[in-house]
């Protein structure tokens, strides 16, 4: 059996956190597999900025190999990623398992070489597309791509595991024609369609190429906030998304994902040893949060509707003020004349 590969795709600046995410990462799984092959590719912009004076070289101490891939200058971050991204098979041979840089390893990894299946990865929010806060959003970004295949699988692919074996001919074929299909596509949605979510491409390749990726066991890519509580006790991958904190009045549920805790290991350039130590203890770092336990609400927290309300009581309270208790004057006569039924 081919050894088992571990591939990050890193684009970032010293403005951004997306280096310090990745530190956290590779630190995590050289941690558990000491004998592993990580391999990070990188654009020939953040390659470059892997300098002392940047405080940037740990990662090198994690990494078996850093891979710089060149562009030219006027291609943006977002684009460099995800054209790495969709193209890894270019640049790793053989079986790999691509991790997402926004992820804590709780465990040796290995076991994944075993998984019966050549492509594969764990559903986006841990559920059928029946069953997804986004069902609506998923369809709707696909019917104006042209794109059939969320609709096909019934569910998303989350792109932020990815298990790709070539340890024969017939595997390797079907990997990297995944690959290509998941680049052609993405491009087209990038620079067609000025929709650069690599999500949607990914399900459209899986759609594209016979439906053949499998869903892995939601262990693999533990999704906390999206219906992951469930896989976090035998949990080995943690994935916590950076980019739900990117708001300002976001507050972090899992304690790493803090942009203070990663501002720390950028200005020490590496993991402050009390820092290890929340890394090693990944499944107890979850800040104090309110549960809705309510269905009717639990449906619409993510209607835009909810945050244009949110944002009204941050930036416009009389308003808000008045409308809520317009909507509790309406509630209260409700109820009377429903009582008198």
């Amino acid at each position: 059996m081919a050894v088992m590969k571990y591939v990050y795709v890193l684009t970032s600046t010293p403005k951004d956190l997306y280096y310090e995410q990745a530190v956290m990462s590779a630190y995590s799984l050289r941690r558990h597999m000491p004998e592993a092959e990580i391999i990070i590719l990188v654009d020939d912009k953040t390659k470059a900025s892997f300098t002392e004076e940047n405080k940037r070289t740990a990662l090198e101490k994690y990494a078996s190999k850093i891979v710089s891939i060149d562009f030219d200058d006027g291609v943006p971050n977002v684009d460099r990623s995800r054209l790495i991204k969709t193209s890894i098979p270019d640049y790793v041979d053989g079986s790999f398992l691509y991790i997402d840089c926004d992820t804590i390893i709780c465990d040796d990894l290995s076991e994944i070489e075993k998984a019966d299946a050549v492509t594969g990865g764990v559903l986006d929010g841990h559920c059928t597309l029946d069953g997804h806060i986004h069902k609506k959003y998923f369809l709707e970004r696909d019917r104006k791509l042209g794109f059939s295949g969320t609709k096909a699988l019934g569910a998303n692919i989350n792109g932020g595991l990815i298990l790709a074996k070539a340890e024969t001919d017939g595997q390797k074929a079907e990997t990297r024609e995944l690959f290509r299909q998941w680049n052609e596509i993405w491009k087209y949605s990038a620079y067609e369609k000025h929709d650069k979510h690599d999500q949607s491409a990914l399900n459209e390749a899986n759609f594209r190429t016979g439906l053949k990726m499998r869903a892995l066991d939601g262990e693999w890519n533990c999704q906390p906030s999206h219906g992951g509580l469930a896989f976090l006790k035998d949990a080995k991958i943690i994935h916590y998304y950076s980019s739900e904190f990117s708001g300002k009045s976001y507050i972090p549920y899992y304690k790493l994902a803090d942009k203070a805790v990663q501002n720390r290991i950028k200005e020490a350039g590496d993991i402050p040893d009390d820092i290890k130590e929340m890394i090693d203890e990944p499944k107890f770092l979850f800040n104090p949060v309110h549960l809705v336990n309510d269905s009717r609400i639990v449906s619409i927290m993510q209607s835009p509707l909810t945050f244009t309300l949110a944002d009204l009581k941050a930036h416009c309270p009389p308003l808000f003020n008045f409308l809520e208790a317009l909507c509790a004057g309406v509630r209260g006569i409700g109820k009377k004349i429903m009582g008198k039924r």
